[in-house]
């Protein structure tokens, strides 16, 4: 990694809408007690066959006004994850000290990954077209809100960012993929700061949510405990929504203006295991070879990784891919580390996922926390790593690896580093 502090990365900045609550504060106290945001869900569309998907559970913001930040004449016309990346995005620059408008906006961009954009969007636009056969009902301007440009186009026009800006769609793993090539970025020189993330509403549309139904979203008496991962009795994951969002800058101009750092995103690696559509290699290989990647680009080595933040979705096969994943990238070092999942806590949001999951691992890998894994009371035999179970624990680290995997084989594995541990 290059020594040179115009092209290393600074996280200066972290917003959150999730489950868990309606920022960052709120989600990470939330997280960091292991108290789960994941409930009861009814979904909005209970008619004919769709009645019988409706007592499910979910990890589903409530009590938040997306009025607060889309203007309301807007928000018919898009998709409510819209509002949850610019509430998301409006706190992570508040956090950094930023305005809310870019003050060299030619230099400032922003990157937004969504696994499912304009879901909600969809459905309202067929239901208008094929049920109530009212093409005046089909939501104003939706062929081009459902686009994944449409929440970063959207956030560049209200905060004046006119530097590099682009929509992700690499599945569950659009978020932390977004996360590092906005990094990228700010290194070719192209940006000196970025807003980077991932928003997802997609469980409030029919078409995706009955497509997950049977995917962890089970009936139960205890909803808190849907979702256990790295357990013998795991089921699957719970869908969610909501919004994580970064600001990304030039390490130099954090420090001249003394600013915050979390950490340094160190290096990032994206690769593909070219397994299955939807199974995860069961040997973990691919992944494991992004984890490696993404630490000789950081310049450290396996020996200083601390904390693996996994993207651990409860899965049978998924869980144990990753485990071997991370033995196969650090080595005898595995047994050392930390791995934290926090999909217990606040549900699979697909590809808002990484980017919430990123700001939670980094608000505590700055207090010197490792966020707990929930539900974890009898583990997989073949999960045998140190999974933080049941409660946060202290632990002071120089590296968190960030794990975000996704259908089709995506993966992308982010390097960060306490700020004087940086090479």
């Amino acid at each position: 990694m290059s020594t040179d502090s115009t092209r290393l990365v600074a996280v200066t900045g972290l917003g959150v809408v999730s489950s868990l609550g309606n920022t960052l504060r709120a989600s990470y106290e939330n997280a960091r007690r292991g108290s789960s945001g994941i409930r009861r869900y009814e979904g909005r569309w209970l008619e004919g066959p769709a009645r019988a998907h409706h007592a499910r559970v979910g990890g589903a913001v409530e009590g938040f006004d997306p009025s607060q930040h889309v203007d309301p004449k807007w928000l018919d016309r898009q998709e409510p994850a819209l509002a949850f990346a610019m509430a998301a995005a409006h706190e992570a620059l508040a956090d950094a000290g930023l305005p809310p408008r870019a003050e060299e906006p030619d230099r400032f961009g922003c990157i937004v990954g969504s696994g499912l954009p304009g879901a909600e969007l969809w459905h309202r636009a067929l239901h208008a077209a094929y049920v109530e056969a009212r093409a005046d009902a089909i939501p104003k301007m939706c062929a081009i809100n459902i686009t994944a440009t449409a929440t970063p186009g959207f956030m560049a026009i209200a905060m004046s960012l006119r530097g590099p800006c682009f929509g992700v769609g690499n599945a569950c793993a659009s978020g932390g993929a977004s996360i590092g090539l906005a990094a990228d970025q700010i290194r070719l020189g192209r940006a000196d700061r970025m807003l980077a993330g991932g928003c997802e509403s997609s469980m409030r549309s029919l078409l995706s949510y009955t497509c997950f139904v049977d995917a962890g979203m089970n009936v139960t008496d205890d909803p808190t405990r849907a979702c256990s991962p790295f357990s013998r009795d795991r089921r699957g994951f719970v869908l969610a929504e909501g919004a994580g969002m970064l600001v990304l800058e030039r390490l130099d101009l954090a420090r001249a203006r003394g600013a915050r750092i979390y950490a340094i995103l160190a290096g990032e690696s994206h690769a593909n295991d070219a397994y299955h559509v939807i199974s995860p290699d069961p040997t973990g290989e691919a992944w494991a070879r992004t984890m490696r990647g993404a630490i000789a680009v950081s310049g450290v080595s396996a020996d200083d990784v601390d904390i693996v933040s996994a993207h651990a979705t409860a899965t049978p096969q998924g869980d144990v891919a990753e485990t071997r994943a991370i033995k196969a990238a650090l080595g005898a070092r595995a047994r050392d580390v930390s791995v934290s999942a926090t999909k217990a806590l606040h549900g699979h949001a697909f590809g808002a996922t990484g980017a919430i999951e990123t700001a939670l691992a980094l608000a505590a890998f700055r207090d010197g926390i490792v966020l707990p894994t929930i539900n974890l009371a009898v583990p997989d035999p073949e999960c045998d790593l140190d999974y933080v179970p049941s409660e946060a624990r202290r632990r002071r680290a120089r590296v968190l690896v960030k794990n975000s995997f996704g259908a089709g084989g995506v993966a992308s594995s982010l390097v960060f580093c306490e700020p004087s541990f940086a090479p």
